[in-house]
């Protein structure tokens, strides 16, 4: 099993392939079977080729993430950080004005959101993450001046 620096490095090195726009990265710290939500209770999603896909249109929407300091669970599967985002509406912001999670805004091509979360990954014997979950909801998501 990983240790707590371990677990701990790989939640950081989501957030750091991320701003990257590292997807292939990315994907190299996850299990090829992965199993994520983001938000939690969107339903979860699994496989390589979704996580692409959803990477994929975050690093479109020029996201960025600053992540806080990470802290593991001591079952030597799971760890936690702080995460807040910010990117732009497009091209995802209107599936998630279909789920309610936002409003429209008056200039959708221009604007950019920011919502704060909690990254929860669970890593397996082999060292790669084999489960994701973000925990954010709408009172977590704004629209940046």
């Amino acid at each position: 099993m990983p240790d707590e620096a371990t677990l701990k490095a790989l939640a950081v090195a989501h957030c750091e392939r991320i701003n990257a726009g590292d997807v292939e990265g990315l994907l190299a710290l996850y299990s090829p079977a992965v199993r994520f939500e983001d938000p939690v209770g969107a339903g979860p999603r699994v496989g390589h080729g979704a996580l692409r896909s959803h990477i994929a249109g975050a690093v479109a929407a020029a996201v960025h993430d600053a992540y806080g300091e990470p802290v593991a669970a001591p079952d030597g599967r799971h760890a936690a950080v702080p995460v807040t985002s910010t990117m732009n509406f497009l091209p995802n912001g209107p599936l998630m004005v279909r789920y309610g999670m936002l409003d429209t805004p008056e200039e959708p091509q221009n604007a950019r959101m920011e919502f704060t979360c909690m990254l929860v990954v669970e890593v397996g014997p082999g060292g790669l993450i084999e489960e994701m979950r973000a925990y954010w909801g709408r009172s977590d998501v704004r629209f940046l001046d």
